[in-house]
């Protein structure tokens, strides 16, 4: 009966539900070895703005008042492979929060704002009669940061980032085995 409320809440049928848990308790794990050689040292998009995986504290000033947790042991003992991997979650945490605090300051201080038709959109006017709004909503940036550039729209006129070429992942690999990309800064 317990397996029948846990079905439904899952929103599948008992026998799809008790498939998945034996399939989950009797299938093979991945090795540390191979979690070590498949994860990028450093962090990715979605660890960076996990607020889960990292605390949201006041991260802009770097005095965030949460501490990185990792998961807890149990009663494994702790051998050469656990402290490779429990020291690589541990760089990878570290190196997320002050990569998180360095983009979250440089967009501060450059002060974002939209425009929608030359105008900004934390504007208190409503536009006049007879003036339309043209053109589609831009980014402004009113202030400047060290660390941070503007980049252009990638068009003719504006140069910028453009994506050149993306080669497919070699046998194995998950990545692409090559991309390439053209930035034109203009100083």
């Amino acid at each position: 009966l317990a397996t029948d409320a846990a079905a439904a809440q899952a929103g599948c049928s008992r026998r799809d539900l008790l498939t998945s848990v034996l399939l989950y308790r009797h299938s093979a794990r991945q090795g540390d070895a191979s979690v070590l050689s498949s994860s990028p040292l450093y962090p990715t998009e979605s660890v960076l703005w996990d607020p889960h995986g990292l605390p949201p504290g006041r991260v802009a000033d770097g005095g965030g008042d949460a501490s990185l947790s990792l998961p807890k042991m149990g009663a494994r003992f702790l051998g050469a492979a656990d402290y490779l991997l429990r020291s690589q979650r541990l760089y990878r945490l570290e190196s997320a929060y002050g990569i998180r605090a360095d983009l979250v300051d440089a967009v501060r201080r450059m002060d974002p704002s939209v425009r929608t038709g030359g105008r900004s959109e934390s504007s208190y006017y409503a536009p006049a009669a007879g003036e339309a709004e043209s053109g589609p909503p831009s980014t402004h940036f009113g202030g400047w940061a060290r660390m941070a550039l503007e980049l252009g729209s990638g068009s003719v006129d504006r140069p910028g980032l453009r994506i050149v070429r993306v080669d497919p992942p070699r046998l194995g690999q998950r990545a692409p085995r090559l991309v390439a990309a053209e930035l034109v800064i203009d100083l």
